[in-house]
């Protein structure tokens, strides 16, 4: 009986095991995808980006100086202070940047026209067009007019219109880590004005950037640049997706290895999760036959016998994904790409039923399918 139970023991700790391997596997490999996808399908090809940030974990940035904004500018960067709606109260997307940005990124006009350089200070804006509608009825009405802006505490004139879902790169992250999640936004409600004009504080849901031509060489120059002024900033270059996989096979073979493991140690559990169900249903032969003498049917057998698998392999299985998730923290510092959410907890529940009912589903049919004379005689048969 003592041998039963340890034995028990190592299977329940086997899937607990399971569960923890499946769960950071699948976050792995859906963090290598997703940051493959992400560099494809959303960082601006030929731009680099600066995050800003305070230098150390914590502290108050305040707003941009101007020498400072005309720093960047002079060096060819497009400065953005994104403050998203979610946060600023009023339900707008404000932008603050230049003209370069408006002239590289070419967001769609429906009517007027961009900021220009001598515009850079100036309370001057472009509106999304489902703006200038709910405000002066008509896109063209609304030209000339003024937006009043309570969060950002003046009254722009709008000189242009910009199409609805318009995107943008206008987050990054920073040097602390702070999770920052898109390059690109679409929105319907985008407020676009000179940054100069109006610095913004460090308000909550305030994202801070630099894009420039080029690549990385030219983005570390010109964050050395601006490390010699005045200013208690840091800088991360091109500082997302920071375990980029740059070569297609590369990544490929790397899923593949993350897979075949998950896989191996999966299989080689599974072989003896199901030796140990078979050897359960024999030695409770005797049990069985007495159930079906007394007039249990073949579905309560093989119910019976799927609970209990359930039991022994699904919820120290569950508890083990459900460790490997709290686990996430700790992986993430060690600059492996991850991507943990409610979707991963959703895969690998999943995975671990189908792994259960597969497990146990043989001997259950097994058991529920035998003859109750033999098992309540000496010789029973599986096969």
């Amino acid at each position: 009986m003592m041998k039963r139970k340890r034995k028990n023991r190592f299977f329940v700790f086997q899937a607990f095991v399971i569960g923890v391997v499946l769960v950071i596997v699948i976050g792995l490999t859906r963090g290598i995808i997703y940051e493959e996808e992400l560099a494809r399908a959303q960082y601006p090809p030929g731009i680099s980006v600066l995050g800003i940030s305070k230098k150390g974990l914590y502290g108050y940035l305040g707003p941009l100086p101007l020498d400072y904004i005309n720093a960047a500018v002079e060096q060819g960067g497009m400065l953005t202070e994104y403050w998203d709606a979610k946060m600023n109260g009023s339900g707008h997307d404000y932008l603050g940047t230049n003209h370069l940005y408006l002239e590289v990124f070419n967001p769609n006009l429906r009517a007027g026209r961009y900021f220009t350089k001598e515009e850079q200070d100036q309370l001057v804006c472009l509106v999304s067009e489902s703006l200038a509608k709910q405000l002066y009825g008509t896109i063209a009405n609304s030209l000339g007019h003024t937006f009043s802006s309570r969060s950002l505490r003046a009254d722009l004139e709008i000189i242009g219109v910009i199409e609805d879902g318009t995107e943008l790169p206008v987050k990054t992250v920073d040097i602390n880590g702070y999770e920052q999640y898109q390059f690109r936004l679409a929105s319907n409600r985008f407020v676009i004005y000179p940054a100069a004009a109006l610095p913004l504080e460090d308000w909550m849901g305030l994202y801070r950037s630099i894009w420039l031509e080029g690549n990385v060489i030219k983005a570390r120059a010109l964050a050395n640049y601006l490390e010699r002024l005045d200013f208690e900033a840091s800088y991360a270059v091109n500082p997302f997706p920071a375990q980029y996989v740059p070569d297609p096979q590369s990544q490929s073979i790397l899923i593949a290895v993350l897979v075949g493991f998950a896989c191996l140690v999966m299989i080689v559990a599974a072989l003896g999760m199901f030796g140990m169900q078979m050897i359960q249903v024999i030695r409770r032969r005797q049990e069985i036959g007495l159930r079906m003498a007394v007039g249990a049917m073949p579905h309560h057998v093989l119910k019976l016998i799927l609970t209990e698998s359930m039991l022994t392999i699904l919820i120290p299985s569950s508890a083990g994904a459900a460790v490997g998730y709290l686990l996430h923290p700790v992986i993430s510092r060690l600059a492996f790409p991850v991507l943990f959410d409610g979707a991963l907890v959703l895969i690998a529940f999943g995975v671990l039923v189908v792994f259960t009912v597969l497990v146990g589903f043989y001997p259950a049919w097994k058991g529920a399918t035998l003859d109750p004379i033999e098992c309540l005689g000496k010789t029973p048969r599986l096969n």
